[in-house]
């Protein structure tokens, strides 16, 4: 990898991980979130030299092309952070299910309290 590259991926990093901390310092990111997020960071940050780790472990391993190493660590990455989404997602959906009922119940006790719900015209 090309000295360029390696300051690109660099920059990159260091500005995603700054990015998310002013997000979080500001509340306007959830922390549990950015979680994720700054382990993205850090590891574009690693990929800063990741060739020197990745043909050698690959040659280990048995892959005959490194980059394929590179691309199903990817993968198997973005599929972790789906399920951890879609569970979040999830949860979140039941929150606001209950809340609505919750209002519901509420908004039927309050008509009945001022005697909306008993009157018809």
């Amino acid at each position: 990898m090309s000295l360029g590259m390696r300051l690109i991926l660099f920059v990159f990093g260091v500005s995603l991980f700054s990015i998310t901390f002013e997000l979080v310092r500001r509340n306007r990111f959830r922390e549990e979130l950015s979680i994720a997020w700054f382990v993205v960071s850090i590891l574009i940050l690693a990929s800063t030299g990741a060739d020197i780790m990745i043909d050698p472990l690959a040659k280990r391993i048995g892959i005959g092309y490194p980059p394929t190493l590179v691309f199903a660590w990817i993968i198997f990455c973005l599929i972790i952070a789906l399920l951890y989404f879609s569970a979040v997602i999830s949860d979140l959906k039941g929150k606001l299910k209950e809340l609505s009922q919750k209002i519901a119940i509420m908004e039927f006790e309050m008509d009945r309290k001022t005697g909306k719900g008993t009157k018809q015209e």
